[in-house]
């Protein structure tokens, strides 16, 4: 057993241990200036982990822009295939040339596609069928949609969304108030049966809750965390106003922020902390335009000790309707936080969150919360007793109930045909053998599927699937 760089557990990769099961996994990168922070890579490794925790059955192949560490785990490998950054440009472009030499289909088998991308999937399902002797059933989970109402670009990928999340058998989703939000976007061009189909195809999915490794941190500062990008969907500029309000009444508090310059205005930036008492924390901005904003930069073990110093975290509203990792962060480490009253946060948060119904009624809660230190460890318990709930080790649950429905629906040729029982006869009598010797044994090209009878040779007692290779028990 070794530990990667983020210390995670990992065992020595091997091409020799069973798995009946291959996934290959198409990434939705949004934020490439670090990928380890990235939404899609922490909910992915989130899922390899716990899955290993109670099955050892399954090999992924994951398509990622870098290599990233923290995907590092003895049943998983990576194939590197560059993609834009700006996330439009990402949903556009689509390598066809790069991936169908690197999911190499002459040697690899792949059962099920595992799309965070659906944007993408209508033409990797298309690359895998009309290309490759692969037929692979496509599940999924959507991230990031780029939903008119929240997009600031004249053309967004959206119907390309829909078509994509139509080839798949399931798709999970934040919260069921956004996938109200496809099903609305999606009447614009679709008629009533495409409606009805995606209706059965997303399936709200809520993501766990990562157990952070941290130090608890206290600190006299009475620190208000926005750990969400600060961007317009977010309501950050709605935020602000309300910090600024709240500055003109107190001055014992702070927002927190992480970049490592401060905007010329802020004089004196030292002596201004020493003198006051709090402060405003935003993980994700490099502007600092107010005297109160901090913005602090850590790795995931300073983040989330900093973070349990914080006095109380905000959840504004949002026009993507989705569920907030930045939030569950913060309840991890007994962090209260004050949500807008809409139903994806009471989703999220159930009864452990602090609702405010309109500008006045924020003001008058969070200014309860900062003085009143009672009422703020109430609150603090809460978030830890919703933390608990929601662990990844519970929510890994559903998942595994889809995985396993999934499997259930891989199709199998029903007969032991000639070409079956030749193939069963040739790997009994060389013991090992990769799916390239099978077809070079058959003569086999892109025309034949192998897909049936490889989820046939599943059913053999005696025949061990690996990492690439089929051999004898």
């Amino acid at each position: 057993m070794k530990v990667n760089d983020y210390g995670m557990d990992f065992l020595e990769k091997d091409d020799y241990s069973e798995y009946k099961y291959k996934i290959l996994v198409y990434p939705n990168i949004t934020y490439q200036k670090d990928l380890e922070k990235d939404s899609y890579v922490v909910v992915l490794t989130n899922i390899i982990r716990e899955l290993n925790k109670i099955r050892n059955d399954i090999h992924w192949t994951i398509i990622s822009p870098a290599h990233i560490h923290s995907l590092d785990f003895y049943n998983t490998e990576q194939i590197l295939v560059p993609m834009p950054s700006y996330p439009n440009a990402m949903r556009t472009h689509f390598d066809f040339k790069r991936i169908i030499k690197l999911i190499n289909w002459k040697k690899m088998d792949f059962d099920i596609v595992y799309s965070h991308l659906p944007e993408h999937t209508l033409q990797l399902k298309n690359l895998i069928y009309n290309n490759t002797n692969i037929n692979p059933l496509f599940i999924g989970y959507t991230h990031w949609t780029e939903f008119p109402e929240i997009t600031n670009y004249e053309m967004t990928m959206m119907d390309v969304n829909i078509l994509g999340l139509l080839e798949m058998e399931g798709c999970g989703i934040n919260t069921q108030a956004q996938k109200e939000l496809i099903l609305k976007n999606a009447k614009k061009n679709f008629n009533k049966n495409v409606i009805e189909r995606l209706d059965n195809i997303i399936v709200p999915q809520y993501l766990g809750w990562e157990i952070p490794k941290y130090e608890k941190q206290k600190t006299d500062k009475k620190i208000i965390v926005f750990n969400h990008r600060p961007h317009k969907y977010k309501s950050y500029d709605w935020f602000i106003k309300q910090m600024d309000r709240l500055w003109e009444q107190r001055q014992d508090f702070e927002v927190w922020n992480e970049s490592r310059f401060y905007d010329s205005f802020i004089d004196d930036y030292d002596e201004w902390k020493k003198e006051n008492e709090f402060e405003v924390w935003v993980p994700l901005t490099d502007n600092l335009n107010r005297a109160y904003l901090i913005n602090n930069k850590y790795d995931r073990f300073g983040y989330f000790s900093k973070l349990s110093s914080c006095r109380v975290g905000v959840c504004a509203k949002q026009k993507y309707a989705g569920w907030a990792v930045s939030a569950t962060d913060g309840m991890s480490v007994g962090v209260p936080y004050m949500f807008s009253d809409d139903d994806y946060y009471r989703e999220l948060a159930g009864g452990s969150g602090i609702y405010y119904s309109n500008e006045d009624d924020f003001n008058n809660k969070i200014n309860k919360i900062l003085d009143d230190d009672e009422y703020r460890e109430d609150w603090s318990k809460r978030s830890l007793e919703r933390f608990e709930m929601g662990k990844w080790e519970n929510m890994i649950v559903k998942f595994n109930n889809i995985l396993n429905k999934t499997i259930d629906m891989l199709p199998a040729i029903k007969e032991d045909t000639d070409s079956y029982n030749k193939i069963v006869k040739f790997i009994k009598t060389k013991k090992s053998v990769s799916k390239k010797d099978i077809l070079e044994h058959l003569g086999w090209g892109v025309r034949i599927s192998f897909t049936g009878y490889r989820n046939k040779l599943r059913k053999d007692s005696i025949i061990k699937f690996t990492k690439n290779r089929y051999e004898v028990i």
